[in-house]
Formats: structure tokens, sequence, C-alpha cells
């Protein structure tokens, strides 16, 4: 028995001898074609391509050059990764980097799911007299669309990024535009509470609007009676959907985010309390209407629907009946169709 487990660890060792140094030269290699960029043009021949009309001409007084430049946010079309190139008139680039957020999304991976950038904004976010840039990137990561923003502040003879902002715009999804963005790291708003909070009080404190005709108190196997609130909280023009479940101390025992990657909240159609897979307890079911933007960051309105189902001591997201009967959505129905459909699918 030990020799076969000494026969697989030779085997593993072997094989990370063989992966490693071609994982290693493939880095190398792309952070070599990158340093060597000295033009636009030859960044197109490296494999970078401009990112659709997202560019932005801006005044720059530290960053290793003075005057007038544009910057152009560019993708590595074979690596998915953005790279920022702050170019001259002639097309000379003067300054560049690739130290940003959405190239960190897989961990120790030279592959990055960047497919386009939204949005790029110039502007002085820490007030210390310098521009500094906002960027906005669009990813596709299996099949799941979601954004990633970033801040690039500018400092003495360089640009440079402060990762817990980063982390904080993302995590806590203020990533939805650029004066989301904007509202948290220049004036200080933040979605972090409504994550974070334990207290109805936290929530109503912290600005969060409860949707008062839609509370209604609800029994729950792990946590007997509780009120169902759901509510949003608006940061610059958009506003963010979540219903809490609160018992009567008024503390959270339950959150539900059935807005997804949507970038603006509308209205609450509809919302049940019934069983819908047929096991004898009651599910709670949301539908909505939300704005978010297309391809061509055209805004649309949508219509969607949430069902978490009871099960002993948590709740479970339907992924399946979503996946099936959202395209079939016509914007028509009420949330007593959704649930009716639900259980057609369930078998009863």
């Amino acid at each position: 028995m030990k020799k076969r487990y000494l026969f697989i660890w030779l085997c593993l060792i072997i094989m990370l001898i063989r992966i490693s140094p071609t994982a290693a030269s493939g880095y190398e290699q792309y952070f070599a074609d990158f340093a060597a960029v000295s033009t636009l043009a030859e960044a197109e021949a490296a494999g970078y391509e401009i990112a659709g009309t997202n560019h932005i001409i801006a005044g720059f007084e530290t960053a290793g050059f003075n005057g007038e430049c544009t910057v152009y946010p560019m993708i590595n079309r074979s690596f998915g990764r953005v790279a920022l190139f702050f170019a001259d008139g002639e097309g000379n680039v003067l300054y560049k980097t690739e130290n940003l957020e959405c190239n960190y999304f897989l961990a120790d991976s030279l592959y990055q799911p960047n497919t386009d950038i939204i949005a790029i904004s110039v502007r002085d976010i820490n007030e210390d007299g310098l521009p500094d840039l906002l960027l906005l990137s669009r990813c596709l990561h299996d099949g799941k669309k979601f954004k990633i923003g970033d801040i690039v502040y500018q400092g003495q003879d360089t640009f440079y990024r402060d990762w817990r902002v980063s982390d904080n715009i993302n995590r806590f999804s203020m990533n939805k535009d650029i004066e989301m963005m904007a509202a948290f790291a220049h004036d200080g708003q933040s979605t972090e509470f409504l994550y974070r909070a334990t207290t109805l009080d936290e929530l109503t404190d912290g600005g969060f609007v409860l949707l008062k005709d839609q509370i209604f108190n609800a029994e729950f196997e792990k946590f007997g009676t509780v009120r169902v609130i759901p509510g949003e909280y608006r940061m610059s023009v958009q506003y963010i959907f979540i219903l809490y479940l609160v018992n009567s101390d008024g503390q959270i025992v339950w959150n539900f985010q059935g807005m997804r990657d949507y970038d603006n909240f509308g209205w609450m159609s509809g919302i049940s309390f019934k069983d819908v897979d047929g096991d004898g307890w009651a599910d709670l079911s949301i539908l909505a209407n939300y704005k978010s933007f297309d391809e061509n960051n055209k805004t649309y309105d949508a219509i969607d629907f949430s069902i978490y189902y009871q099960r002993d001591g948590y709740f479970f997201e339907d992924q399946d009946f979503h996946e099936v009967f959202l395209p079939e959505l016509t914007g028509t129905e009420v949330m007593d169709d959704i649930v009716q459909a639900a259980r057609k699918y369930w078998g009863w």
C-alpha cells in the first residue's frame, strides 16, 4: 500500500514538473510582449483590440508625462485580459498598465473572462487634485454575464489601485455603473450594510426603504413566525432590491437576493408563500421587474422570478425550472401563473 501511494506521488511530481515550466513560460511570454509595446500599432500586433469607442482624452500631470493624452482600454482577445494604454497624438504609448481588478477574476490564471469595456471615466476620486480612472468591464464565465468595476488612482509618476476599494465595489454589487462606483469611492455611500446588517433597525437606519404593501407574516419550519419584508435601497440612480425574513425581536434571520445581475430594480409584481414542489412546506416566490443594459449598452426592461424552496433548516434557490421557464415569459404573467407552471413542472 505504501509503495502504491509513493508511486502516485511520484506521478504527480512528474506531472507538475512537466506542466509548471509551460505555464510559467506562458506568463513570461505574455508579460514580455506587453512590456515591449511602445505604440498602439504594436499593441494591436500583440493581440490587443480597442474596446469599441470607449476611449477618453484627459490631461495627466505626474504619470511620467505631462499634458493631454488619450487613454485606450484594450482587450487581448487571446487571453481575455484588459490593458490601459496612454498614448499621444501620434500613437506612441506613454504609459501602460494591466494591473486591473478584471484581470484577477480567475485566480492564478493567465486567461480571464473579459469580453468588453462598458465604460471609462476620469474623475478626481480621492480629491488630491489629480484625475483618476474608473473602469467597468463586461465578463462572461460559465455562461453567466457580469461586470467588474475598478478604480485606478493617479500617483506621483505612476498609477495604482487600492484593492480594498475594488474588492468592496464588486463584492457588494456597487458595479452597476460608473456613477454607483463614484458614489462609493468618492461620496462614501455603500451597500455593504444590506449584506451585513443583523437587525431591521440597521437596515432602515442605513436608508433601506420597506415595500410596506408587500410585507406579510409567514410560518417557516426553522424560524417560526417571521415577517417577510421586501425593500429597496437607492445608490446614485440605481435601486437594489433585497427581501429579508425578520423575527419578532427584529433580528434578520435570512435574506433573498432575487435581483441577480440586473442593473436596476423597477418594482415587485407579486410575492407568493405556497408549496411549489409538493413536499408539504410552503416556498417563497417573487416576481419583479428590473432594468439592465444590452450588448450595445441600451437600457431594456426585464421581468424575472425567483423561487426559494423551504427545506429543513434552510432555503434552496430554484435553478432547473427557472432555466426552463424564464425564456417563455411574455411580461403579462402574474405570480400565480409562475406558481402553477412550477407545480406542473414538478408533476403535481
